[in-house]
């Protein structure tokens, strides 16, 4: 029925045959025979082949000839709701297996939208606090350039609370960069500094330099170095970095020595306090938020919903403005 109604759309012949087969297949599920004789033509043409192939398979398939094709009809359909199926996961999850699957999908051959290798839901905390469930997004606050990545007027913002000495939120940048090349001018993403310098006693100082890299149009190069090299973060390190920059090493020292940005970064600090933050990284989508470092799809989901993209419309998935 499904061949020939393919087949049908290129040739008349098999249109009308393709009707024969749907009205035969709905008399013969209502238990009524089906009288257009397609049945009994198939029969006899199909198992002629057998029969010059072997005359004792083609006795048995003449025999058998309803049983195998209820068999097929029932292979046919699993196999219709199994693609059905992968298509939905595939919007959904990203994969056509599921949740959180790493298995093989046809619509994802290269795995690019397999999980990423993160702890899910993995933070770091201010000492003696609990998340905090209830998240407030704070303003967005004046945007400086260079400061901030995509569309100032797009209609989803992303603010990112992270902290450079933090291991979680060096995890989920590579997440972060996923998210900014899907969706490219159709956000606006914003990194504010939440160093747990109480925990990590590079952080605020890492932050520091990162604005000290920022006024010298380096700010985005500069961060990469910070989570490329975590574990190398003291002062003689983030004069390297600017260097490996070709940055003004004058300028960007005394930059970093006289503490130009600590009161800024302390404002951002507050103003994730006052948004309820207590872990790192933390961010908020709008009015929802992820905590952790969480999966690709996560995002994908939220910003999905924010631009109003249902998972039927895949046409839009790639969509950049």
């Amino acid at each position: 029925m499904i061949v020939f109604g393919i087949m049908g759309i290129f040739s008349a012949k098999y249109r009308i045959i393709a009707k024969e087969a749907f009205n035969c297949v709905f008399k013969k599920l209502t238990f009524r025979k089906c009288d257009t004789g397609l049945d009994t033509r198939l029969k006899s043409q199909i198992t002629g082949k057998f029969l010059k192939v072997s005359p004792r398979l083609g006795k048995t398939v003449y025999k058998y000839f309803e049983v195998f094709s209820w068999i097929f009809l029932i292979l046919t359909l699993a196999s219709i709701f199994f693609v059905v199926k992968g298509v939905y996961f595939y919007a959904i999850y990203g994969n056509c297996n599921g949740p959180n699957s790493t298995q093989f999908c046809i619509f994802d051959p290269l795995g690019t939208n397999r999980p990423a290798n993160v702890t899910s839901g993995s933070t770091c905390s201010i000492p003696g606090h609990v998340e905090n469930k209830i998240l407030t997004p704070p303003p967005i606050g004046e945007l400086q350039s260079g400061s901030y990545l995509g569309n100032p007027s797009a209609k989803v913002v992303i603010i990112e609370f992270g902290c450079y000495s933090c291991h979680f939120t060096k995890e989920i940048e590579p997440t972060v960069k996923k998210v900014l090349n899907k969706y490219g001018n159709q956000i606006l993403y914003i990194y504010k500094d939440f160093p747990l310098s109480i925990t990590h006693a590079t952080a605020l100082p890492a932050a520091e330099a990162a604005h000290c890299a920022l006024d010298q149009g380096k700010y985005w190069e500069y961060r990469d170095y910070l989570f490329a090299n975590q574990q190398q973060q003291l002062k003689e390190d983030l004069i390297g970095y600017a260097k490996a920059l070709d940055l003004n090493i004058t300028q960007f020292s005394d930059c970093l020595n006289n503490g130009k940005y600590a009161s800024i970064i302390n404002e951002t600090y507050n103003e994730g306090l006052e948004s309820g933050i207590t872990v790192t990284p933390t961010f908020f989508i709008n009015n929802q938020t992820i905590v952790g470092a969480k999966d690709f799809k996560e995002f994908k989901k939220i910003i999905n919903s924010e631009l109003g993209i249902k998972w039927w419309q895949f046409w839009k998935w790639y969509d950049k403005v």
